[in-house]
């Protein structure tokens, strides 16, 4: 439940970019923007509750606020900050040196680069631990996925022709936490977007579908409707054709805006200095909110740490998102002298922004966009040069474009620095709340693989922090929660599992008993690599009259003080009506 001031800077959570999905249904807009503002109530409320389980110096963050509970401001353009970065992935570069920028242009297309006679090499193994690398600490290059190292907040899939030659490119920066909330409210309505968006009017909705493995649509209990298949045969992969693939929205485990949420929350806290100012590069390894050498990561945590220690309280500005900007077109020439810039088209989204006061927002707010030449120019883009270089990769067309995300700060006091983040004492450590879903859910998504071009992973990577759906009155309800740093009692004890209202208190209106616990290997939502953490079967009883709203959870070992809850991980109501 979202508790506002009297007066709060503002009430709704507009959609990204303000993207209308029903503009002749306001009922089921209404029912969207209801559950977008409420998912992304609960995203702040998680970044902001900092990391109690098991790290030091990681506090619950003083300077950053919730737009729904900060009181009114005056709001000018002035109040807005763009921070930007290069589309393209960095790390491939920072960890490949000796590639040629050609090499680079298809590893990051594809996940393959030519080494010379037409042998195809994927990526190497990098450090593990990239901040203080060590001999024989190395590990697979990733995120893993079908397009996993596309890691900049931009992913993009290509079209060719049967001689080769690339006829369109998709780019997107859709939040897959947008389309999770956008099919629980009407699977048909994800249909249309996908035909429309793609231009592949052959999309059926059982292709959107998850399945199990006797072909089955899996069914949400949270909706008593199929579960959305978020790397489904239209969205995965960067090649794009008229029997598959396609880039509809993201799907590299870090590139979620919960993540993003995170990493700016994470950012407010100010670091004590050691030695030279702060770089970017340095203050995300003390601070350890993301991944050095991306160009996304560093820099919006450097750039978020700077607003703050200048005496600001900082948010995501409404709309939060993560949004592409127009290419730099004077870097392109065609055939004929059109200007390049013709054939950018913006599907989702929009250029300009206005806020609710009128002010223009810095940039532009692209969501999804397509480069490609009309037929009737009798060239393709891979007739077009970008600095005399034909185009042969999508990823040169990344390479010009900005992604930027836009920050909205007012005055406050900045709060005093801590040290870098460290591990805590196995006397403070607990067991760290990540993740709850339905039982059928869980083991759907955990029992699908994913092709990767590394290393195996499952679907499980790619769920949401979107909470699932109790009713009140429903009694003993197959679930799965997953945990990290959870240790068993003595004698093999399970942890004990508390349902928490918004106010950090008990909520006497819901029981969960853990049942069993089992060793799961995953990439939480967010993280590049997978990580080992504890799934714990539980059963959930929530009362006939227990209000609505969101929960949090504890988890607490055998034998501890009660643990620290991670807000938002249930929401008790009446599931959404199945679309008409």
């Amino acid at each position: 439940m979202i508790t506002n001031t009297a007066t709060p800077l503002i009430t709704q959570f507009w959609t990204p970019a303000r993207q209308i999905d029903f503009p002749n249904d306001p009922t089921k807009q209404a029912a969207l923007n209801a559950l977008w503002t409420s998912n992304l109530n609960g995203f702040i409320e998680q970044g902001m509750n900092g990391n109690p389980w098991n790290t030091t110096n990681t506090p619950p963050t003083t300077n950053y606020f919730n737009p729904l509970t900060f009181p009114s401001q005056p709001v000018t353009a002035n109040s807005y900050a763009a921070i930007e970065w290069n589309a393209l992935p960095g790390r491939i570069s920072a960890y490949f040196p000796s590639l040629s920028s050609n090499q680079v242009y298809q590893l990051a297309d594809t996940g393959y680069y030519d080494a010379g006679g037409g042998r195809l090499v994927t990526f190497g193994s990098i450090p593990a631990s990239p901040c203080s690398p060590t001999p024989n600490d190395n590990v697979a290059y990733g995120p893993y996925g079908p397009r996993g190292w596309q890691d900049e907040y931009c992913e993009w899939a290509v079209t060719r022709n049967g001689q080769g030659q690339i006829t369109r490119i998709d780019f997107t920066c859709e939040n897959p936490e947008y389309w999770a909330s956008l099919w629980r409210i009407d699977p048909d309505a994800v249909l249309s977007i996908y035909r429309s968006t793609l231009n592949k009017p052959q999309i059926r909705l059982e292709e959107l579908q998850l399945k199990d493995r006797m072909g089955n649509a899996v069914i949400d209990p949270s909706t008593g409707q199929p579960v959305y298949d978020p790397f489904n045969k239209w969205n995965t992969g960067p090649v794009s054709s008229d029997t598959a693939g396609g880039a509809m929205h993201l799907t590299s485990t870090p590139n979620t805006l919960q993540t993003e949420i995170g990493l700016a929350t994470a950012a407010t806290v100010q670091r004590i200095q050691q030695g030279q100012p702060w770089t970017a590069s340095t203050l995300i390894c003390c601070a350890q909110y993301g991944q050095p050498n991306r160009n996304s990561d560093p820099n919006i945590g450097f750039n978020v740490n700077t607003l703050v220690g200048a005496g600001l309280t900082v948010s995501l500005a409404n709309p939060p998102g993560l949004y592409i900007q127009e290419p730099n077109f004077t870097q392109y020439s065609t055939p004929d002298n059109t200007d390049a810039s013709e054939f950018w088209t913006v599907v989702r989204g929009t250029e300009t922004l206005t806020d609710q006061w009128g002010n223009t927002m810095p940039g532009n707010y692209i969501l999804h966009a397509v480069f490609e030449v009309p037929a009737s120019k009798g060239y393709t883009v891979s007739d077009i040069s970008i600095n005399g270089q034909k185009i042969a990769w999508g990823s040169q067309v990344a390479a010009t474009i900005a992604m930027h995300i836009i920050a909205w700060g007012f005055g406050a006091s900045t709060p005093a620095a801590v040290g870098c983040v460290g591990d805590t004492s196995p006397a403070d450590t607990f067991a760290q709340p990540l993740q709850l879903f339905h039982q059928n859910v869980f083991n759907a998504d955990y029992g699908t693989g994913v092709s990767t071009v590394n290393v195996p992973m499952s679907l499980l990577s790619n769920s949401t922090y979107v909470p699932p759906i109790v009713t009140p009155g429903a009694t003993g309800v197959p679930m799965v929660l997953t945990a990290g740093t959870m240790q068993l009692g003595p004698n093999g004890e399970l942890p004990a599992i508390t349902f928490t209202l918004p106010d950090g208190s008990r909520d006497p209106n819901i029981t969960a008993t853990a049942t069993a616990s089992f060793p799961v290997t995953y990439a939480v939502p967010g993280n590049s690599y997978p990580s080992t953490s504890t799934a714990l079967p539980i059963t959930v009883t929530v009362a006939a009259g227990a209000a609505a709203g969101e929960r949090g959870v504890q988890v607490t070992n055998s034998g501890q003080a009660p643990a620290p809850t991670m807000p938002a991980l249930l929401w008790v109501g009446t599931p959404p009506s199945p679309a008409s």
